[in-house]
Protein backbone atom coordinates (compact mmCIF):
# COMPACT_ATOMS: atom_id res chain seq x y z
CA UNK A 1 0.00 0.00 0.00
CA UNK A 2 1.04 3.68 -0.43
CA UNK A 3 0.20 6.50 2.20
CA UNK A 4 0.87 10.26 1.86
CA UNK A 5 1.49 11.97 5.27
CA UNK A 6 0.81 15.86 5.24
CA UNK A 7 2.09 18.28 7.57
CA UNK A 8 3.88 20.98 8.71
CA UNK A 9 4.98 24.25 10.53
CA UNK A 10 6.32 22.94 13.83
CA UNK A 11 7.96 19.44 15.03
CA UNK A 12 4.80 19.02 17.12
CA UNK A 13 3.24 18.51 13.50
CA UNK A 14 6.39 16.61 11.74
CA UNK A 15 7.12 14.51 14.77
CA UNK A 16 4.11 12.23 14.94
CA UNK A 17 4.34 12.42 11.45
CA UNK A 18 7.28 10.71 11.11
CA UNK A 19 6.34 8.32 14.18
CA UNK A 20 3.50 6.64 11.99
CA UNK A 21 5.89 6.92 8.76
CA UNK A 22 8.79 4.66 10.34
CA UNK A 23 5.94 2.08 10.91
CA UNK A 24 4.55 2.40 7.77
CA UNK A 25 7.70 1.69 6.42
CA UNK A 26 8.60 -1.20 8.66
CA UNK A 27 5.88 -2.64 7.20
CA UNK A 28 6.40 -2.54 3.54
CA UNK A 29 4.09 0.23 2.53
CA UNK A 30 5.27 3.40 0.39
CA UNK A 31 5.09 6.72 1.98
CA UNK A 32 5.23 9.87 0.51
CA UNK A 33 5.18 13.40 2.93
CA UNK A 34 3.39 16.68 1.79
CA UNK A 35 4.21 20.20 3.20
CA UNK A 36 5.41 23.10 2.71
CA UNK A 37 8.98 24.68 1.71
CA UNK A 38 9.07 26.81 4.13
CA UNK A 39 8.52 24.28 6.74
CA UNK A 40 10.53 22.39 9.37
CA UNK A 41 9.22 19.51 7.74
CA UNK A 42 12.07 20.10 4.45
CA UNK A 43 14.86 19.27 6.68
CA UNK A 44 13.46 16.78 9.77
CA UNK A 45 11.61 14.50 6.57
CA UNK A 46 14.73 13.91 4.32
CA UNK A 47 16.79 13.35 7.64
CA UNK A 48 14.46 10.32 8.07
CA UNK A 49 14.73 8.67 4.79
CA UNK A 50 11.66 9.69 3.46
CA UNK A 51 10.41 11.69 0.07
CA UNK A 52 8.97 15.19 0.71
CA UNK A 53 6.60 17.53 -1.84
CA UNK A 54 5.85 20.61 -1.22
CA UNK A 55 2.98 22.90 -1.99
CA UNK A 56 3.38 26.88 -1.44
CA UNK A 57 0.89 27.78 1.10
CA UNK A 58 0.91 30.22 3.92
CA UNK A 59 -0.71 30.76 6.91
CA UNK A 60 -3.81 32.73 8.36
CA UNK A 61 -3.22 35.52 10.98
CA UNK A 62 -5.39 36.03 13.30
CA UNK A 63 -4.58 39.61 13.85
CA UNK A 64 -6.89 42.32 12.45
CA UNK A 65 -4.14 44.80 11.83
CA UNK A 66 -3.85 45.84 8.41
CA UNK A 67 -0.49 44.32 6.94
CA UNK A 68 -2.01 40.64 8.79
CA UNK A 69 -5.37 41.31 6.69
CA UNK A 70 -3.43 41.47 3.42
CA UNK A 71 -1.12 38.86 4.06
CA UNK A 72 -4.39 36.81 4.99
CA UNK A 73 -5.48 37.78 1.20
CA UNK A 74 -2.35 36.53 -0.02
CA UNK A 75 -2.93 33.04 1.70
CA UNK A 76 -6.67 32.85 0.27
CA UNK A 77 -5.00 33.62 -2.80
CA UNK A 78 -2.52 31.21 -2.77
CA UNK A 79 -4.88 28.35 -1.56
CA UNK A 80 -6.29 27.68 -4.80
CA UNK A 81 -2.72 27.19 -6.37
CA UNK A 82 -1.53 24.84 -3.84
CA UNK A 83 -4.69 22.90 -4.31
CA UNK A 84 -3.74 22.77 -7.68
CA UNK A 85 -0.26 21.41 -6.80
CA UNK A 86 -1.18 18.80 -4.25
CA UNK A 87 -3.94 17.36 -6.36
CA UNK A 88 -1.02 16.67 -8.98
CA UNK A 89 0.79 14.98 -6.51
CA UNK A 90 -1.66 13.00 -5.53
CA UNK A 91 -2.88 11.93 -9.25
CA UNK A 92 1.11 11.14 -9.51
CA UNK A 93 1.71 9.26 -6.14
CA UNK A 94 -1.91 7.40 -6.06
CA UNK A 95 -1.87 7.09 -2.75
CA UNK A 96 -4.49 3.93 -0.71
CA UNK A 97 -4.94 6.84 2.24
CA UNK A 98 -3.89 10.24 3.24
CA UNK A 99 -3.30 11.13 7.06
CA UNK A 100 -2.80 14.54 8.13
CA UNK A 101 -1.00 15.65 11.76
CA UNK A 102 -1.56 18.85 11.75
CA UNK A 103 -0.09 22.26 10.54
CA UNK A 104 -1.55 24.92 7.76
CA UNK A 105 0.56 23.12 5.51
CA UNK A 106 -1.61 20.33 5.13
CA UNK A 107 -4.73 21.91 4.62
CA UNK A 108 -4.40 21.68 0.33
CA UNK A 109 -3.26 18.50 0.16
CA UNK A 110 -6.14 17.22 2.43
CA UNK A 111 -9.10 18.68 0.46
CA UNK A 112 -7.73 17.54 -2.70
CA UNK A 113 -7.89 13.78 -1.33
CA UNK A 114 -11.24 14.66 -0.25
CA UNK A 115 -12.38 15.59 -3.68
CA UNK A 116 -10.60 12.58 -5.62
CA UNK A 117 -12.56 10.38 -2.86
CA UNK A 118 -9.44 9.01 -0.90
CA UNK A 119 -9.75 8.07 2.34
CA UNK A 120 -8.45 10.91 4.87
CA UNK A 121 -7.54 10.58 8.22
CA UNK A 122 -6.91 13.21 10.33
CA UNK A 123 -4.76 13.18 13.99
CA UNK A 124 -5.12 16.25 16.26
CA UNK A 125 -2.97 15.68 19.19
CA UNK A 126 -4.09 18.44 20.98
CA UNK A 127 -7.07 19.31 23.47
CA UNK A 128 -8.18 22.16 21.33
CA UNK A 129 -8.15 21.51 17.34
CA UNK A 130 -6.64 23.94 14.99
CA UNK A 131 -7.96 25.18 12.22
CA UNK A 132 -7.30 22.80 9.64
CA UNK A 133 -8.63 20.09 12.11
CA UNK A 134 -11.78 21.95 12.54
CA UNK A 135 -12.15 22.76 8.49
CA UNK A 136 -11.30 18.99 7.67
CA UNK A 137 -13.45 17.12 10.33
CA UNK A 138 -16.82 16.91 9.18
CA UNK A 139 -15.79 15.36 5.79
CA UNK A 140 -12.69 12.82 7.25
CA UNK A 141 -13.18 9.41 7.32
CA UNK A 142 -11.66 9.39 10.92
CA UNK A 143 -10.63 11.77 13.31
CA UNK A 144 -7.65 10.81 15.75
CA UNK A 145 -7.47 12.36 19.18
CA UNK A 146 -4.68 12.26 21.44
CA UNK A 147 -6.69 11.89 24.69
CA UNK A 148 -10.46 10.95 26.06
CA UNK A 149 -10.91 14.46 27.18
CA UNK A 150 -10.53 15.78 24.06
CA UNK A 151 -13.53 13.78 22.09
CA UNK A 152 -16.14 15.67 22.93
CA UNK A 153 -14.62 18.69 20.80
CA UNK A 154 -15.82 16.97 17.98
CA UNK A 155 -19.46 16.59 17.10
CA UNK A 156 -19.44 13.39 15.69
CA UNK A 157 -18.07 11.22 18.23
CA UNK A 158 -18.94 7.69 16.35
CA UNK A 159 -15.86 8.38 13.93
CA UNK A 160 -13.52 9.57 16.73
CA UNK A 161 -10.75 7.17 17.91
CA UNK A 162 -8.63 7.73 21.17
CA UNK A 163 -5.19 7.18 19.70
CA UNK A 164 -2.42 9.09 22.03
CA UNK A 165 0.62 11.07 19.60
CA UNK A 166 2.73 8.66 18.62
CA UNK A 167 6.49 9.26 19.73
CA UNK A 168 10.17 7.90 19.14
CA UNK A 169 10.16 4.46 20.69
CA UNK A 170 13.52 5.54 22.10
CA UNK A 171 11.69 7.77 24.59
CA UNK A 172 10.29 4.76 26.83
CA UNK A 173 13.99 2.80 26.65
CA UNK A 174 16.58 5.96 26.39
CA UNK A 175 19.08 5.03 29.49
CA UNK A 176 19.74 7.58 31.25
CA UNK A 177 23.31 7.18 32.39
CA UNK A 178 24.59 6.57 28.16
CA UNK A 179 22.07 9.23 27.78
CA UNK A 180 24.49 12.00 29.42
CA UNK A 181 27.32 10.64 28.26
CA UNK A 182 26.51 11.18 24.72
CA UNK A 183 25.26 14.64 26.23
CA UNK A 184 28.34 15.22 27.48
CA UNK A 185 27.17 16.29 31.04
CA UNK A 186 29.01 16.08 34.15
CA UNK A 187 27.47 14.86 37.66
CA UNK A 188 25.67 17.96 38.19
CA UNK A 189 21.75 18.13 38.11
CA UNK A 190 20.54 18.84 34.09
CA UNK A 191 18.01 20.99 32.75
CA UNK A 192 17.09 21.09 29.30
CA UNK A 193 14.73 23.48 27.76
CA UNK A 194 12.88 23.99 24.31
CA UNK A 195 10.14 26.53 23.91
CA UNK A 196 8.76 25.70 20.70
CA UNK A 197 10.88 23.82 17.87
CA UNK A 198 10.93 27.52 16.09
CA UNK A 199 11.98 29.10 19.37
CA UNK A 200 10.39 32.03 21.29
CA UNK A 201 11.77 35.71 21.12
CA UNK A 202 11.36 37.37 24.48
CA UNK A 203 11.27 33.42 26.29
CA UNK A 204 15.20 32.81 24.58
CA UNK A 205 15.56 36.24 26.20
CA UNK A 206 14.04 35.12 29.33
CA UNK A 207 16.71 32.03 29.59
CA UNK A 208 19.51 34.25 28.81
CA UNK A 209 18.76 36.04 31.97
CA UNK A 210 18.18 33.04 34.07
CA UNK A 211 21.55 31.73 32.36
CA UNK A 212 23.16 34.77 33.55
CA UNK A 213 22.29 33.55 37.30
CA UNK A 214 22.50 30.46 37.43
CA UNK A 215 26.11 30.29 38.89
CA UNK A 216 27.38 26.86 37.75
CA UNK A 217 24.50 24.97 40.46
CA UNK A 218 23.21 22.91 37.58
CA UNK A 219 23.94 22.26 33.96
CA UNK A 220 21.83 24.33 31.60
CA UNK A 221 21.33 23.06 27.42
CA UNK A 222 19.04 25.63 26.07
CA UNK A 223 17.50 24.98 22.38
CA UNK A 224 16.94 28.52 20.32
CA UNK A 225 15.27 27.47 17.77
CA UNK A 226 17.00 27.16 14.06
CA UNK A 227 15.83 30.74 12.98
CA UNK A 228 16.68 32.29 16.05
CA UNK A 229 19.85 30.71 16.75
CA UNK A 230 22.27 33.25 15.67
CA UNK A 231 20.63 36.59 16.94
CA UNK A 232 20.78 34.32 20.49
CA UNK A 233 24.32 33.66 20.31
CA UNK A 234 25.41 37.75 19.56
CA UNK A 235 22.75 38.53 22.33
CA UNK A 236 24.55 36.32 24.22
CA UNK A 237 28.13 37.04 24.00
CA UNK A 238 27.29 40.92 24.18
CA UNK A 239 26.22 40.21 27.74
CA UNK A 240 29.71 38.47 28.45
CA UNK A 241 27.99 34.83 28.85
CA UNK A 242 30.43 31.52 28.50
CA UNK A 243 29.08 28.37 27.19
CA UNK A 244 31.96 25.58 27.97
CA UNK A 245 32.16 22.77 30.59
CA UNK A 246 32.87 24.95 33.83
CA UNK A 247 29.68 27.17 33.34
CA UNK A 248 27.37 24.02 32.26
CA UNK A 249 25.67 26.36 29.88
CA UNK A 250 24.62 25.41 26.56
CA UNK A 251 23.37 26.80 23.39
CA UNK A 252 21.79 25.02 20.44
CA UNK A 253 19.19 25.75 17.58
CA UNK A 254 17.66 22.31 17.96
CA UNK A 255 17.98 19.20 19.85
CA UNK A 256 16.88 16.08 17.13
CA UNK A 257 17.74 13.53 19.49
CA UNK A 258 15.00 14.76 22.03
CA UNK A 259 15.03 11.45 23.50
CA UNK A 260 18.27 11.58 24.46
CA UNK A 261 17.91 14.54 25.97
CA UNK A 262 14.96 14.10 27.94
CA UNK A 263 16.73 10.58 29.29
CA UNK A 264 20.04 12.70 30.17
CA UNK A 265 17.68 15.85 31.55
CA UNK A 266 16.81 15.98 35.68
CA UNK A 267 14.33 18.69 34.38
CA UNK A 268 12.87 19.91 31.38
CA UNK A 269 11.59 23.27 30.77
CA UNK A 270 9.10 23.54 27.19
CA UNK A 271 6.09 24.44 25.96
CA UNK A 272 2.43 22.77 26.07
CA UNK A 273 2.39 21.80 22.63
CA UNK A 274 0.91 18.24 22.64
CA UNK A 275 3.35 16.20 20.43
CA UNK A 276 6.42 17.91 23.60
CA UNK A 277 4.29 16.49 26.24
CA UNK A 278 3.77 12.75 25.21
CA UNK A 279 7.18 12.71 24.63
CA UNK A 280 7.59 13.55 28.42
CA UNK A 281 5.34 11.27 29.26
CA UNK A 282 6.81 8.29 27.46
CA UNK A 283 10.24 9.33 29.19
CA UNK A 284 8.37 9.61 32.41
CA UNK A 285 9.91 13.31 33.14
CA UNK A 286 9.25 16.33 35.40
CA UNK A 287 8.54 19.38 33.66
CA UNK A 288 8.14 23.06 34.11
CA UNK A 289 5.28 23.67 31.58
CA UNK A 290 5.14 27.68 29.95
CA UNK A 291 1.97 26.99 27.86
CA UNK A 292 2.35 30.05 24.75
CA UNK A 293 -0.14 32.53 24.79
CA UNK A 294 0.13 32.71 20.85
CA UNK A 295 -1.89 29.62 19.74
CA UNK A 296 -5.70 29.06 18.88
CA UNK A 297 -7.95 28.90 21.89
CA UNK A 298 -4.78 29.05 24.31
CA UNK A 299 -4.81 25.49 23.75
CA UNK A 300 -1.84 24.45 24.93
CA UNK A 301 -2.96 26.15 28.97
CA UNK A 302 -5.94 23.31 28.26
CA UNK A 303 -3.18 20.59 27.40
CA UNK A 304 -1.35 21.07 30.17
CA UNK A 305 -4.71 21.08 32.89
CA UNK A 306 -5.05 17.52 31.52
CA UNK A 307 -1.98 16.30 33.13
CA UNK A 308 -2.75 17.82 36.39
CA UNK A 309 -0.37 17.78 39.07
CA UNK A 310 1.99 15.63 36.97
CA UNK A 311 3.78 19.27 35.69
CA UNK A 312 4.33 22.72 36.94
CA UNK A 313 2.63 25.04 35.27
CA UNK A 314 3.92 28.44 35.02
CA UNK A 315 2.22 31.27 32.72
CA UNK A 316 4.41 33.29 30.69
CA UNK A 317 2.67 36.50 31.61
CA UNK A 318 4.17 38.09 34.51
CA UNK A 319 6.65 35.17 34.52
CA UNK A 320 10.84 36.87 35.31
CA UNK A 321 14.31 34.99 34.93
CA UNK A 322 13.93 35.14 39.27
CA UNK A 323 10.89 33.40 39.22
CA UNK A 324 12.12 30.36 37.12
CA UNK A 325 15.29 29.98 38.63
CA UNK A 326 13.54 29.86 41.93
CA UNK A 327 10.79 27.40 40.47
CA UNK A 328 13.84 25.27 38.90
CA UNK A 329 15.99 25.23 41.95
CA UNK A 330 13.14 24.08 43.90
CA UNK A 331 12.36 21.34 41.79
CA UNK A 332 15.68 20.00 41.28
CA UNK A 333 16.32 20.19 45.56
CA UNK A 334 13.50 17.96 45.87
CA UNK A 335 14.22 14.02 44.06
CA UNK A 336 11.03 12.56 45.62
CA UNK A 337 9.09 15.31 44.31
CA UNK A 338 10.60 15.13 40.87
CA UNK A 339 9.87 11.41 40.99
CA UNK A 340 6.20 11.46 41.46
CA UNK A 341 6.17 13.86 38.60
CA UNK A 342 7.91 11.86 36.28
CA UNK A 343 5.78 8.90 37.75
CA UNK A 344 2.27 11.03 37.24
CA UNK A 345 3.38 12.00 33.61
CA UNK A 346 3.68 8.61 32.84
CA UNK A 347 0.60 7.35 33.57
CA UNK A 348 -0.54 9.70 30.63
CA UNK A 349 1.28 7.76 27.63
CA UNK A 350 0.67 5.69 25.02
CA UNK A 351 3.46 3.24 23.83
CA UNK A 352 1.28 1.67 20.88
CA UNK A 353 0.15 5.18 19.53
CA UNK A 354 2.04 4.58 16.30
CA UNK A 355 0.32 0.99 15.80
CA UNK A 356 -3.36 2.13 16.37
CA UNK A 357 -2.66 4.94 13.81
CA UNK A 358 -1.40 2.65 10.91
CA UNK A 359 -3.94 -0.17 11.91
CA UNK A 360 -6.81 2.56 11.14
CA UNK A 361 -4.83 3.64 7.90
CA UNK A 362 -4.56 -0.13 6.80
CA UNK A 363 -8.35 -0.52 7.76
CA UNK A 364 -9.49 2.19 5.69
CA UNK A 365 -7.80 1.47 2.54
CA UNK A 366 -10.68 -0.14 -0.34
CA UNK A 367 -9.84 -3.84 -1.01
Amino acid sequence: MKFVITCGGSGGHINPGLAVARLLRDRGHGVLFIGAPQGMECDLVPREGFAIEVVRVRSLSHSLKPKAVLRNVGAVLKAGVAGHAANKILRRFQPDAVLGTGGYASFPALRAALKRGIPVLIHESNAFPGVTTRLIAKRADAVLVGMEACRAAYPDPEKVYVVGTPVRPEFFSCDRALAREEMRLDTRPAVVSILGSQGAGEMNRLILDMMARNGGAFQHIHAAGPKRYDALVKEAAARGLTFDGASGLRLVDYIHNMACACAAADLIICRGGASTLAELAAAGKAAIIIPSPNVTADHQTANAKILGGAAMVLPEAGLTAETLLAAVKELLEDRVRREKMGARMKAFAVPDSAERIVELLEKRVKP
